[in-house]
């Protein structure tokens, strides 16, 4: 038992120090229904405390009042009836009112509501009208008490002459049943509405803990994802390896002599295969380093137009092949753009290579212009080609997306250059759009701003 409690604990300890969520989430079921419950008890206590100030000075008060009431009427035993029954009707929580004399060492009830007291001697509160005498001269001395459960407030008040001799005092006792059913009430509503507050928090804090086991969930998923990523990686390199050594026999084999027409074809297919395959891992490289923020970009100041000249030389051989025309026209005082090289190179080689790739007549222009206005320099490449639906141009850009129909069906592709194009242009501050009619020919704009030099 002790070794399946002690493994269990460990397994406990392991899990929240490697997910401090679970920590987190315990200290929260624990704390806020504690600051709530400590917070809402601090509020009662506060009330009650000023209940009973304000209980205190309305007995004060109503105790004065009554003061100046009957301070002329103590030889009118009718009008001191008619006074405590006016104060009764006017606070039914007055449950005994009588009013003493005090003369010659005695202490006779001149009115009460009970009228059998009436003429008796006051037995009862002599004792506390002797001790409290200076108190109740100047002021009401209230004292607390339970009659059958309930509370109860003993209210003393004494009536002076001129030389300020004690000559009379009335008591009068408030029952506190009504005021504490009120009360009693409202703390019942307010402990429940803070009960039901608590019970959501908790359902809350219930629920941020089967978060935990998403967050668990997706740390392992994150993982997989990054052995998934470092597998592409690793794959994708060691593939180059014997991709390079198949064309390097390519290359070898066409150089022997007398070779035939068939195996000379066999040779070129292999080398147009081994090229297709050393793309799609140039791809699957790039696609793994933007995905992981891998890719760096060595921007520098750059002559665009020097690249799409060079470009554009070096396409023409394709171009005459498939009856194109291949034009390229640099603006004179291009300025200069701020970039990587090498990536503006993959950039414009994988918008030119396209353009000759889905034009089977006709021509693909490049131009290249500054745009003074928005300070930015404009590639433009224009193909003659099959173009690109509306609906097509929303999704020309997702990963793996390849426009299928007839005319492209034939043609070769991954669907990730254009991804891999627009994930590289974002990065350097550039913008791709693209203008097309299907079956008229397609236009990609690629913009990027120059270098502003300092005055």
């Amino acid at each position: 038992m002790f070794n399946f409690l002690s493994k269990h604990f460990t397994r406990g300890i392991t899990l929240a120090k490697n997910n401090p969520q679970i920590l987190y989430t315990l200290f929260l079921i624990i704390a806020i229904p504690y600051a709530f419950l400590v917070s809402g008890q601090r509020f009662f206590d506060a009330s009650n405390e000023n209940q009973n100030r304000i209980e205190n000075e309305s007995f004060g008060l109503m105790q004065d009042s009554f003061v100046l009431a009957i301070a002329d009427k103590l030889d009118d035993p009718a009008a001191l009836e008619g006074s405590i029954r006016f104060f009764k009707e006017k606070n039914p929580s007055i449950s005994e009112f009588t009013i003493v004399r005090l003369g010659n060492g005695t202490s006779t009830v001149l009115a009460s509501l009970d009228p059998i007291d009436v003429g008796k001697e006051d037995l009862e509160n002599k004792r506390i009208i002797s001790e409290q005498e200076g108190i109740i001269k100047t002021q009401t001395l209230l004292l607390p008490t339970y009659i059958n459960g309930e509370r109860h407030f003993k209210a003393y008040r004494g009536i002076t002459d001129s030389s300020g001799r004690l000559i009379a005092y009335f008591m009068t006792d408030f029952s506190m049943k009504w005021l504490d059913d009120i009360g009693a009430n409202n703390i019942a509503n307010a402990y429940l509405f803070l009960i039901l507050i608590i019970a959501g928090i908790f359902v809350l804090l219930l629920r941020q803990a089967r978060i935990i086991d998403y967050t668990i969930l997706y740390k392992r998923l994150k993982e997989v994802d990054q052995m998934k990523d470092d597998f592409v990686s690793m794959a994708a390199h060691e593939l180059r390896t014997p991709l390079t050594i198949i064309r390097g026999y390519a290359d070898v084999l066409k150089d022997i002599p007398n070779l035939d027409d068939k195996n000379k074809e066999n040779l070129r297919r292999i080398d147009v295969s081994a090229k297709q395959l050393n793309l799609l891992v140039g791809d699957i490289l790039d696609v793994a380093r933007l995905e992981q923020g891998r890719m760096s970009f060595n921007l520098t100041p750059l002559d665009v137009g020097g690249i799409l000249r060079e470009l554009s030389e070096s396409f023409q051989t394709v171009a005459k092949e498939k009856g194109l025309t291949l034009s390229c026209e640099v603006a004179p005082g291009l300025p200069v753009i701020f970039a990587d090289p090498e990536k503006t190179r993959q950039i414009m080689t994988n918008f030119i290579g396209n353009a000759v790739k889905y034009t089977p007549k006709g021509s693909v222009s490049i131009k290249a212009a500054f745009d003074s206005i928005n300070k930015k320099v404009f590639v433009r490449i224009s193909d003659t080609g099959v173009g690109i639906g509306a609906d097509e141009q929303k999704r020309l850009f997702e990963k793996f997306y390849r426009i299928r129909n007839k005319e492209t069906e034939d043609i070769p592709g991954t669907g990730l250059g254009l991804w891999i194009t627009n994930q590289m242009v974002t990065a350097m501050k550039g913008n791709i759009s693209v203008e097309s009619i299907k079956g008229k020919g397609t236009d990609f704009i690629v913009s990027f701003p120059i270098i502003i030099p300092k005055e």
